[in-house]
């Protein structure tokens, strides 16, 4: 079966469902990743050993640790496509947003210089560019209508 367009040109039919179903699911993924950020916890760690600065360890790590925490609770609450599923995510996504901003803004102004030395400069050097990259994409999937 087909349709046809304004212009009278012949189109195959759509599948909405399918393509929103797809859509959801590869949203919930890329939201499920954010539960790397559970190694957060490292930083109350450092706090606690006198390597990381208090401002920088607790804030980076407590947002860290609850952006992981529910990562996977909110892919679920996305995929299973809860009216204010998309709403609520896109408030997540700016939530884990600011949190990557801030701790970057934060190890940079508390000189913290522990993150710039083995096993620590991963997280800044990799892991934040790429979780922060994570976001911004699936903040443009929500935004984008199909």
């Amino acid at each position: 079966m087909t349709s046809s367009n304004s212009k009278g040109s012949i189109q195959p039919p759509t599948n909405n469902r399918l393509v929103n179903d797809k859509r959801n699911e590869f949203i919930s993924v890329l939201m499920s990743l954010h539960t790397v950020r559970i190694i957060g916890i490292s930083f109350l760690i450092g706090v606690s050993q006198g390597i990381i600065s208090p401002i920088f360890g607790y804030t980076a790590g407590i947002e860290d640790i609850l952006i992981g925490v529910t990562a996977i609770p909110m892919a679920y609450f996305f995929k299973r496509g809860h009216p204010f599923a998309t709403k609520v995510s896109i408030v997540w996504n700016i939530l884990g947003s600011i949190d990557l901003v801030a701790a970057i803004y934060l190890g940079i102004t508390t000189s913290n210089k522990t993150m710039t030395t083995m096993p620590w400069v991963p997280i800044p050097a990799v892991g934040v560019p790429i979780l922060l990259m994570i976001h911004v994409f699936t903040l443009w999937l929500l935004r984008r209508k199909n």
